[in-house]
């Protein structure tokens, strides 16, 4: 299948990308394609970009890469493209959008078929793309402009478990309710987080940092499943909203954050790898960096993608391991609550492989994932676990009972340990 000429056009217009053989690259990624027929087209894309089909992890080369498999699989498969034909005229009669039609059932005397459109959650994410572009094209964005400090402290803010598209009362199912979607996230983010550093700003003057820390699970899961599948999640947010939902949010916060000076320099350090979210999440970080990059002076303001289980950063005399505290595919168990032998062990592991106590005073390991507050500290490290940004999912609620939502926010010196700790709290609205 040769590439559509509509998108060899979008990527060639890049000079980023620089595909001196894009023709003969492609015949490469239909083999390959062909040769894997089952896989489901976004894992099956993002395997590609892993596997030496491309130089780096560009958002395009993986957005474009996801498009060009599902647009084989769809010329390569079988399909009832007549009675689609059926379809789109009835959705057109009723007024009703063809891409919100994801299946439908074919019946005739001998059969009876629940027959798929091929509408995927992904096909929108295009015009999402397409949408937050505009909305930000022609804007003139202001720069942070730094300033000389008598004390460098770093202010940073930790959330947790957003779960954006979650729907924590399922037909009115919810043992607890509440209501929660992506406007309320979109909301909580620009006014409680927002304030919270401000708050701090207001306090403490211009910070040496800003560090706005995600910990995972940002978004609730693709397809209405964990990323290992299995466990059916209740839903109000399509893939494609949820991508929108969580980039514009994200440039929206950066940009108010930017014009109130509140840093030196900005970091916006996100998570990817978690049980919920995993290849959704690094499709909207990967987003959020390019616009970031392109909007702002990278040594200034920028994007640290967390792709692995747990990496760790460093800040003056001070090392963050940042984890979710359990990944998209290998581990059996996350890290836990409470600190035990066995997980004192593994972190310890992790210290000494990368030598962190010669390189750091002060070892922090920051988790979410159990949607609960903890902290606790040994000899060589605190642990600190973080609340949900969410209200509890309807799974939650009837395995473990009803949860506090919140995130927090810190003041971290440079070169001492005299952190502030601040936990807030969010109200969700009960349904009663």
């Amino acid at each position: 299948m040769p590439a559509p000429e509509s998108l060899k056009e979008k990527i060639t217009k890049d000079k980023k990308i620089g595909w001196s053989t894009f023709d003969e690259m492609y015949d490469k990624l239909e083999v390959y394609v062909r040769n894997n027929m089952s896989s489901d087209p976004k894992k099956l894309a993002a395997t590609i970009q892993s596997d030496g089909f491309f130089v780096d992890h560009s958002f395009q080369k993986v957005y474009y890469s996801v498009i060009y498999v599902q647009q084989y699989l769809k010329s390569e498969s079988p399909s009832l493209d007549d009675d689609h034909a059926v379809v789109r005229e009835i959705c057109e009669e009723h007024g009703i959008p063809f891409n919100s039609v994801k299946h439908y059932w074919h019946k005739s005397d001998h059969v009876s078929l629940f027959a798929s459109t091929g509408v995927d959650d992904f096909d929108k994410v295009e015009e999402s793309f397409d949408r937050i572009v505009e909305k930000y094209a022609d804007r003139e964005f202001e720069q942070l402009v730094p300033v000389e400090l008598e004390d460098e402290m770093a202010c940073r803010v930790v959330m947790s478990d957003a779960h954006v598209g979650l729907d924590p009362d399922p037909n009115g199912r919810g043992l607890f309710r509440y209501e929660y979607n992506g406007d309320m996230f979109k909301h909580n983010v620009l006014t409680k987080v927002y304030d919270a550093i401000l708050k701090e700003r207001r306090t403490h003057g211009v910070f040496d940092v800003l560090f706005i820390d995600d910990l995972g699970d940002q978004q609730d899961g693709q397809k209405g499943e964990t990323e290992r599948g299995g466990h059916s999640l209740d839903q109000n947010h399509d893939g494609a909203e949820v991508f929108d939902i969580c980039v514009d949010t994200w440039l929206t916060l950066i940009d108010n954050l930017v014009k109130q000076q509140v840093a030196n320099r900005i970091v916006l350090r996100l998570v990817a790898d978690s049980n919920h979210s995993y290849w959704l999440a690094l499709y909207v970080a990967k987003a959020v960096k390019k616009f970031v990059n392109k909007f702002y002076r990278q040594d200034l303001v920028d994007v640290d993608i967390i792709y692995k289980f747990m990496e760790h950063r460093f800040y003056g005399k001070h090392c963050h391991m940042l984890t979710h505290g359990k990944d998209h595919k290998i581990m059996n168990r996350g890290l836990p609550l409470t600190l035990d032998y066995k997980t004192i062990s593994f972190i310890n592991d992790y210290v000494d492989h990368y030598d962190l106590r010669n390189q750091a005073e002060f070892i922090h390991l920051d988790k979410g994932d159990l949607h609960q507050i903890g902290y606790q500290r040994t000899k060589r490290f605190d642990y600190r676990n973080f609340p949900s940004f969410s209200p509890p999912s309807n799974w939650v609620q009837h395995n473990f009972g009803d949860s506090y939502s919140g995130f927090s926010a810190q003041v971290i010196p440079k070169n001492s340990n005299d952190i502030s700790h601040t936990d807030y709290f969010l109200n969700y609205e009960k349904i009663k």
